[in-house]
């Protein structure tokens, strides 16, 4: 495997302290940077950026605007590799948005589509594309096959990379009551670029543990340290935490505890 970087996202009201931290080897970019952001040029210049901004719902194909917003923020990042999730924000006909963590079906139909639209995707950009699985909550009966093997012919098809959402997979793998790490070899490892790590902490809404601005707990971070050792093609972590919430004492915690654990 090679040596892989630790970093986390840009969230623009630590400027200052990811300014001068020591430690951190790349930032993602879940947002365009300010016009006025007085951080932002130290920022470019001192690290590696990842695009992982939304870019559109791959369940359709990208408009010439998306695709050009799309080339614009690689270009101005030096981005190594173009991220996107496998979430449907909205209807075919625009009328309903949905949360962004809402998953495809694993239907074949939603599988021709994705794979049609993001080689479609991949041909228009300078840099590969990974793209980032969704949480699954609940189950939908609507589905004709597991997760795991949907991802593995969408890879096979497209030859995109893999960013795993690790987090995602602890979730679901709690809400179906088995074990993270036999949820997680189902998953094609072989095809992980970047891999995200995340607190999680308890939701009143859902009664159970979601995802959070805090801190990875030391199951999380033993978790990612298995992953890793699973991942042969893994080049990132990144600890995912984008919130006006974070303060700067557990991003820097996080991405030292991260270090450590791997």
């Amino acid at each position: 495997m090679t040596q892989v970087t630790i970093g986390a996202f840009y969230n623009p009201h630590l400027g200052k302290e990811l300014a001068q931290a020591d430690g951190i080897d790349h930032l993602a970019m879940a947002d365009p940077p300010a016009t006025a952001d007085p951080w932002w040029p130290a920022i470019r210049e001192r690290y590696t950026l990842l695009l992982h901004d939304y870019l559109g719902q791959l369940s359709e194909p990208l408009d010439e605007r998306s695709i050009q917003r799309a080339r614009g923020l690689a270009e101005l990042y030096r981005t190594p590799w173009v991220a996107e999730h496998f979430q449907c924000l909205h209807t075919e006909d625009g009328r309903y948005n949905l949360n962004y963590v809402f998953p495809p079906l694993y239907t074949e139909e939603f599988l021709d589509r994705f794979v049609r639209n993001a080689n479609a995707l991949k041909g228009r950009l300078d840099q590969p594309l990974v793209m980032e699985n969704i949480p699954g909550f609940f189950d939908v009966k609507a589905s004709q096959m597991l997760e795991p093997v949907w991802l593995r012919r969408f890879f096979e098809a497209t030859g995109v990379g893999f960013l795993l959402d690790l987090p995602h997979v602890w979730l679901e793998a709690h809400y179906h009551d088995i074990s993270p790490r036999r949820w997680l070899v189902e998953f094609p490892l072989d095809h992980v670029v970047e891999l995200h790590v995340a607190g999680v902490e308890h939701d009143r809404d859902l009664d159970g543990p979601w995802i959070a601005p805090a801190e990875p707990s030391d199951e999380m971070l033993d978790f990612a340290a298995y992953a890793v050792t699973r991942c042969p093609r893994a080049r990132a972590v990144t600890f995912d935490a984008f919130s006006p919430s974070l303060t700067a004492e557990v991003l820097l915690r996080s991405v030292e505890r991260i270090r450590g654990a791997l």
